[in-house]
């Protein structure tokens, strides 16, 4: 077969959508070699394989346009000379006039867009809302990484349950558990920090929520109780003035809570390894692949119980509301200071991370390409436990 693919998300600095594409792009020529796969972008493509089976459409034009629009304007052009049989959406995102032959896959990630509009930018609001529902509409098949999102897309926007599958992110092999004291000893003296601290990874953006991570350190330093920093790892996303006044008016320094900006894919592993705790209080996720890893890495984990959390974790990890500050805080203590309840979040977080690896996806990927009349979500995944 061939198989096109929208790989705008493999550009460098990934963020969660982009290192789930990667890990799906890099083992499908190498788990199934017979097809041939096209990878359209209008930026440099970051991805370290070299198999005859891929080939980089990276198209320069129209250099002034942002990603979804260049797309919409380009797609189909790059890809009608190539006789696709697949074309994998790899964001709600569809080209207009793709040959109506071709299988159009598109995966879902979240219907943030619907459920908390006001947590998401007005530029991803407008392709959202111009792109995603058409996208979903004339999609065959439409590819969600949780139930939870399968279930929104039936509810919210009636999509019909044989249209839809449910493929579970994975993570890469490097998450594994490793030597704390190790990892956290690498991580303070590369970034200049405290060898004990907290974790946290994510865009700095409302629907992460870290103003309640804020509260629940400020109630901790009140307390006598903050011993050591929150360390948060993720590019700055957009609307986030208010969050760092919050930080100013609670009197917190930058020894207590630090931004550390964009941490390099490598680095990653060792940052999480090293936490004592990592937080994750989101306000909504179609998934959520931070808890993952870091649970994978060995680190226990406390989390919000937003959404898919629950059905993503499960009982690994401490799930609390995600406005409850006091919570948090009162949590925060518990896993510091019981070693015996850490050492049970550690064993189930790195037990339960197993259930996520990319080798599955991958052929359960490969498996909607190859055969698209295969059971619907519901069906097909009545006997999973994640």
């Amino acid at each position: 077969m061939r198989i096109g693919i929208d790989a705008r998300p493999l550009s460098r600095q990934r963020t969660g959508i982009g290192n789930y594409v990667k890990g799906l792009v890099e083992l499908l020529p190498r788990l199934a070699p017979e097809h041939s796969y096209f990878l359209y972008s209008n930026r440099s493509i970051d991805l370290p394989i070299a198999e005859a089976a891929v080939q980089r459409r990276v198209d320069h034009a129209w250099g002034w346009c942002p990603g979804s629009f260049w797309l919409l304007g380009r797609g189909a052009r790059l890809a009608r000379p190539d006789a696709l049989d697949i074309y994998w959406a790899t964001n709600a995102v569809l080209p207009p006039r793709l040959p109506p032959a071709v299988l159009k896959v598109v995966t879902v990630y979240d219907m943030v867009w619907l459920r908390c509009p006001e947590t998401t930018s007005r530029y991803n609001l407008l392709v959202q809302t111009l792109c995603a529902k058409e996208a979903i509409t004339k999609a065959d098949i439409i590819v969600v990484i949780s139930r939870s999102t399968g279930d929104e897309l039936k509810e919210r926007m009636g999509v019909s349950d044989h249209k839809i599958r449910l493929i579970y992110p994975g993570i890469p092999p490097v998450y594994f558990p490793q030597d704390p004291s190790r990892a956290a000893a690498y991580i303070s003296e590369k970034y200049s920090v405290p060898i004990r601290y907290m974790a946290t990874v994510g865009s700095v953006e409302p629907r992460k929520n870290l103003k309640v991570l804020v509260d629940a350190l400020t109630i901790l330093k009140r307390n006598g109780q903050l011993d050591c920093p929150l360390l948060v790892a993720g590019a700055s996303g957009w609307r986030n003035s208010e969050l760092f006044q919050q930080i100013r008016l609670a009197g917190l320094s930058d020894n207590e809570i630090k931004f550390m900006g964009y941490l390099p894919d490598a680095d990653l592993p060792q940052f999480y390894a090293g936490a004592q705790v990592f937080l994750f209080p989101t306000l909504y996720e179609g998934f959520g692949l931070p808890p993952v890893e870091a649970m994978a890495c060995g680190t226990p984990v406390i989390a919000s119980d937003s959404q898919c959390m629950p059905e993503v974790l499960d009982d690994a990890a401490i799930l609390l509301p995600p406005t409850a500050a006091d919570s948090f805080a009162t949590a925060i203590v518990r896993v510091l200071g019981d070693q015996l309840l850490r050492r049970d979040l550690r064993g189930k977080g790195i037990q339960r991370a197993q259930n996520f690896r990319f080798d599955k996806s991958v052929r359960q990927l490969l498996d909607i390409f190859e055969d698209p009349v295969q059971p619907t979500m519901t069906t097909e995944h009545s006997d999973a436990t994640v």
